[in-house]
């Protein structure tokens, strides 16, 4: 029997779902079931070797369980106790152990039992359990209405800290546990509800007019629960008969209210539709006459409705969106365009101006709506027209802008961002004056300055230069708009004179030109007029003597005569043949052209290569510039000053010629020098004058005097000059001068 009993232990040691540790009194682990070698994680051989200490969380802690096992107070009954094991992999394990003595047959105590009960699920279920009731009270207390819930029995059994505040003056009797009736009273008491009245019969009424509320709820009621304090009452019963209450406090929605009513007499009969709206609700607390018959509605209509309602425009968001600034307290006033529906569907463009009321007990809204259909027909007819005119301004070949005073723009046509080059939005917001030339911008600001109220409009012409460096000459129309003294825009229109600008530059080139020959021609006539006289003279006086020999029979001098005359007469014919020469190209029209000056150059020394070869000259150059001239009259003038650096040569030296140029300031400056005989400075204006000769000799320095003066009239004839460089020694250095972009 006793083997049977054993067996019977061992088994139920084995199949134990609890874990179960046999102990000695010097506490070592004897033995241990499955179930504590799978909750401690150990092999059981290493389990067996360990110390008690161990396998708790506490190193300390077996000490204190096994001296309060073994005191006085539990006298080695069955000791329960909560503990913290921990695990091989480190995991902490809440559990309850039930320890328990293990005795001899002779009664003796030799060891302990020790059960452990794994708390595990259970204290994660506390845990969730509290969570969950943190949160729902949490959630309770971040409701701004006032929450209680009361049992079948009419009893509290939760309310959040609003609910209690609501009731401030009773809030010491709502408790949990207490009823819906003795709440009622000790508010009653504290005189907490003014309508209830103060005899004892009316409070009765009263509360029994609440209680029947309270027992059969239906629609939400007002209850006032202080001298300005009122709450909206909104209970319902659940499936298990509890009553669920919610309190709402509407005392500033009941001072609008009044407010609203004080100022509808006011804005009753004002034109424009006027609104009051609740701030927080967005409910509509009153509306005009002007609003009620443009919306069709009556004011019990409005009053049931929200404000978005009438808004057919712009959805919940974007009006949240738009009263964003108000509610932030950026600002008191918004104003936006948008569309109100009538009550028969149809929609009307207005624009509404909300503003927030200041120093009124609760947020509210003043919104003013004008019906600006109308409005909006003249603004369509004046932007088709603006469109008409900006394609008329579009069409047109002018530039045109407008701009601040400080010539800042605001508004540029596409023919000026054409011009520029410049996109319309890199323009507006900068100065005009930044895109004018340099070269301008002194006069620019001048002309500007002087436009004044008297008058405020001038014209001037400047160039410009265009997107590719094109240089174009406009005609700009200046108004500046003054407002009293003080200029406000200034407008400007510039119109592209190019064209007859350059016509006008050539007419006035064509009458400078003209005027010069009709100068030369005169210079012309009194040179004509004097040199050729003096051999007409001559051949006129040879011709007397020879009739007044010939009368008196002498014969010994007619052929020194005869001689003479002829002599006269061939240089008379040498004089009309140069005058002949220098008529035709000192006259000669202009063919401008662009080309290298070293191809002038070579051109003309070619043209000298017999007496260049006789006299054994050398000329050198070392440029590569291009001029704007007229090539053949360019390398007629060269030609002229090489063949008088050839004939006027020192001596038996051989003449050597050079040629520079250089280009500064809008000016090329051409020099031509050499190594001849020079000229005097006292004859340097002299010998550009035509038949001027400073050697008389024939025999070894022939000509006809027009060589220099032809030069000259080459230089003028394109705007030039032609001086002798008198500080140039030795020889003869002549500076041409001609404009660099000459037309």
């Amino acid at each position: 029997m006793k083997y049977l009993a054993d067996s019977l232990l061992e088994a139920l040691y084995e199949t134990l779902p609890d874990p179960v540790v046999v102990l000695s009194l010097d506490r070592k682990i004897l033995a241990a079931n499955a179930a504590a070698i799978s909750f401690f994680g150990y092999p059981e051989d290493e389990f067996k070797q360990m110390r008690p200490g161990q396998l708790y969380t506490d190193p300390e802690e077996p000490d204190r369980v096994r001296d309060e096992f073994f005191s006085g107070d539990h006298g080695g009954r069955p000791f329960h106790r909560r503990v913290t094991f921990l695990s091989k992999d480190g995991e902490a394990k809440p559990a309850e152990i039930t320890l328990n003595s293990l005795k001899s047959e002779e009664g003796e105590a030799i060891g302990l039992v020790s059960v452990i009960r794994d708390l595990s699920e259970v204290v994660a279920a506390e845990k969730s359990r509290r969570f969950a009731e943190g949160l729902l009270s949490e959630a309770f207390e971040s409701i701004s209405e006032g929450f209680a819930v009361y049992d079948d029995a009419d009893r509290l059994i939760m309310c959040n800290e609003a609910y209690r505040q609501m009731y401030a003056t009773s809030a010491h009797a709502i408790e949990n546990g207490q009823t819906y009736e003795s709440i009622l009273r000790a508010g009653l008491a504290a005189g907490q509800y003014p309508n209830a009245g103060k005899s004892v019969e009316s409070q009765e009424a009263w509360l029994e007019t609440a209680m029947e509320t309270h027992r059969n709820p239906g629609e939400p009621i007002i209850e006032k629960v202080g001298p300005d304090r009122w709450i909206q009452v909104e209970e319902r019963v659940t499936k298990n008969n509890f009553r669920v209450g919610l309190r709402t406090d509407v005392s500033a929605l009941i001072r609008i209210k009044s407010e609203a009513e004080r100022l509808g007499h006011i804005i009753e009969g004002v034109a424009q539709e006027v609104y009051l709206i609740c701030l927080r609700t967005g409910k509509i607390i009153n509306a005009n006459k002007a609003a009620r018959e443009n919306l069709q509605y009556t004011l019990k209509e409005l009053l049931e409705m929200d404000a978005r309602d009438l808004n057919a425009a712009h959805s919940g968001k974007e009006i949240t969106d738009m009263l964003a600034p108000i509610l932030s307290g950026d600002t008191n006033v918004v104003t936006a365009d948008t569309r109100h529906r009538r009550k028969d569907g149809s929609v009307y463009h207005c624009r509404v101006r909300i503003e927030k009321m200041l120093n009124t007990s609760e947020p509210v809204m003043l919104a003013f709506a004008e019906d600006i259909t109308e409005r909006l027909e003249i603004e369509r007819e004046l932007a088709r027209k603006r469109q008409e005119f900006e394609t008329l301004v579009r069409n047109l070949p002018d530039i045109i802008t407008r701009s601040e005073p400080d010539t800042t723009l605001t508004y540029v046509n596409e023919n000026y961002t054409r011009f520029t080059g410049k996109p319309l939005e890199e323009m507006i917001g900068r100065k005009f004056v930044e895109f004018a030339p340099d070269e301008i911008l002194e006069e620019l600001t001048g002309h500007l300055e002087s436009l004044t109220p008297e008058a405020p409009i001038r014209t001037i012409e400047q160039p410009l230069y265009n997107k590719d460096g094109e240089r174009r000459w406009y005609l700009w129309s200046n108004l500046m708009i003054f407002d009293g003294a003080t200029p406000v825009e200034l407008v400007s229109v510039g119109r592209d004179i190019t064209e007859s600008r350059e016509a006008q530059e050539r007419i006035a080139a064509q009458t400078r030109e003209l005027a010069r020959r009709n100068e030369a021609l005169e210079h012309f006539g009194s040179i004509v007029s004097h040199d050729l006289k003096a051999p007409l003279r001559q051949i006129r006086l040879f011709s007397e003597m020879i009739r007044e020999d010939v009368a008196a029979g002498r014969s010994e001098d007619l052929e020194a005569h005869s001689a003479h005359v002829a002599n006269r007469a061939k240089a008379l014919e040498r004089m009309i043949s140069s005058l002949f020469t220098y008529s035709q190209i000192a006259y000669q029209s202009v063919v401008w052209s662009e080309f290298r000056l070293s191809e002038a150059i070579a051109e003309a020394w070619n043209n000298l290569a017999v007496p260049v070869v006789e006299a054994g000259a050398e000329i050198s150059f070392e440029t590569d510039t291009v001029i704007r001239a007229d090539i053949n009259l360019v390398t007629q003038l060269l030609q002229n000053l090489f063949a008088n650096s050839l004939k006027y040569c020192a001596g038996n030296v051989p003449p050597r010629i050079r040629v520079t140029a250089r280009q500064d300031a809008g000016v090329m400056e051409i020099a031509v020098e050499d190594n001849g005989i020079g000229i005097e400075p006292d004859n340097a204006e002299a010998v550009f004058a035509v038949f001027r000769r400073l050697h008389q000799d024939d025999r070894r320095y022939d000509g006809a005097g027009i060589g220099l003066a032809l030069c000259r009239r080459i230089a003028e004839s394109h705007g030039g000059t032609i001086v002798l460089d008198t500080e140039h020694r030795p020889g003869c250095r002549f500076v041409i001068r001609l404009p660099a972009k000459a037309q």
